[in-house]
């Protein structure tokens, strides 16, 4: 008769599926400084020798909660972009309705409070990682762009940055009285970066 309990691998899997999804949540709303990994281990509901016989230490955790993030937005927007039409308007509101639904990456609080407390190693590794997941697919969206003739050759990186420090803005941006809807401030930037403000 098979038996149906979970193999030790999956055990141990499921469990380090777990831990990151508790980081995850941990250092999104507290962030990295302030959270222990006893913390981590009592949401869990874990012993702490648990919890680092799978991560040696917070840092390596922190990590590997961030690169699983970003490995979720790079399939993400990967698909969010090839579902869409080959015009820019389009797959730009798409990956802006993609980001909506996440929760907030904060990659300037990322970068100016957490990763000055990682080694230079983590550091590179975690902007080598962003680059590649989330800052080069939407680069690419502009330079095709560029190459269908929809827009002046303006530098890629420049307008994802632009496009990127957008959809950062919008948990502040959301905050004020009578604040528009995510989705209409997303689509109401996209215009501006197309259209632009001037009248003619």
């Amino acid at each position: 008769m098979p038996d149906d309990r979970n193999s030790p691998k999956q055990v141990s899997s499921s469990g380090r599926e777990r831990i990151l999804d508790e980081a995850e949540h941990l250092f999104h709303t507290r962030g990295y400084n302030t959270v222990t990994m006893r913390d981590i281990a009592q949401a869990v509901g874990i012993r702490q020798a648990s919890l680092y016989y799978h991560f040696p230490s917070k840092e390596q955790l922190f990590v590997a909660v961030t690169e699983r993030m970003f490995e979720r937005h790079r399939l993400g927007l990967q698909q969010t972009i090839s579902e869409n039409e080959d015009n820019l308007r389009s797959q730009l509101s798409a990956v802006g309705a993609w980001f909506i639904s996440q929760p907030p990456i904060h990659f300037l609080s990322m970068v100016h409070t957490d990763m000055p407390l990682l080694d230079a190693e983590n550091t590179a590794r975690l902007s080598a990682c962003s680059s590649e997941c989330i800052f080069d697919p939407i680069c690419q969206i502009f330079a095709q762009a560029q190459q269908r003739g929809e827009i002046r050759n303006v530098r890629p990186q420049l307008l994802a940055g632009f496009f990127l420090s957008v959809i950062e803005s919008l948990p502040f941006a959301t905050t004020f009285a009578n604040a528009a809807p995510k989705e209409f401030i997303v689509n109401e930037m996209i215009a501006v970066l197309l259209d632009g403000l001037m009248r003619d």
